[in-house]
């Protein structure tokens, strides 16, 4: 299973954009495509009709129980999309508190991939869209992946984004 994340500190440079586009080329290519989406603004996750209110269990849920999740508990926080082979685990405004109750706690920045590693026999390639901070959740997106993707526009405070990204890594 590969893992690719896609980040960067400047928001609306087209991160979200970018996961869509690649998990959708990638599964109408025949792969298994999980996205993650990190953003407490879960617009990942609204472009795909899921409505974050009313979820049930979300990205949230691996972080709560973390480290004790099962394979099993993350599978049941998916929700399918309309393409063949494409999934993604949503996001909710409740992500927006995990720096501040759990920011601190020792191991905090490896729980997305430990939790992916429960189920990577599932899918061939994982996208994770990021917030545009640098806070536990791009954290647990930047320890997760093999590949970062950032996207970025050609302006000053793009590239000011792209600049402290870089850094960041």
């Amino acid at each position: 299973m590969k893992v690719w994340t896609v980040a960067n500190q400047k928001g609306g440079v087209g991160k979200t954009t970018t996961t869509v586009s690649l998990g959708g080329l990638l599964a109408q290519a025949g792969k298994r495509v999980l996205m993650v989406d990190t953003d407490p603004h879960a617009s990942l996750s609204y472009y795909f009709g899921i409505d974050a209110e009313a979820l049930s269990h979300s990205v949230y849920d691996i972080f709560i129980q973390s480290p004790d999740i099962s394979a099993d508990k993350v599978m049941d926080c998916l929700c399918p999309t309309k393409l063949d082979n494409l999934y993604v685990l949503p996001a909710t405004m409740a992500l927006a508190t995990l720096d501040r109750t759990m920011g601190s706690e020792q191991g905090m920045g490896l729980v997305l991939k430990k939790a992916l590693a429960k189920v990577e026999h599932e899918f061939d390639v994982v996208i994770i869209d990021c917030p545009p901070v640098l806070g536990v959740l791009m954290v647990n997106a930047l320890a997760a992946c093999h590949k970062v993707i950032v996207p970025t526009q050609t302006e000053y405070l793009a590239l000011k984004g792209l600049d402290r990204m870089i850094r960041t890594m």
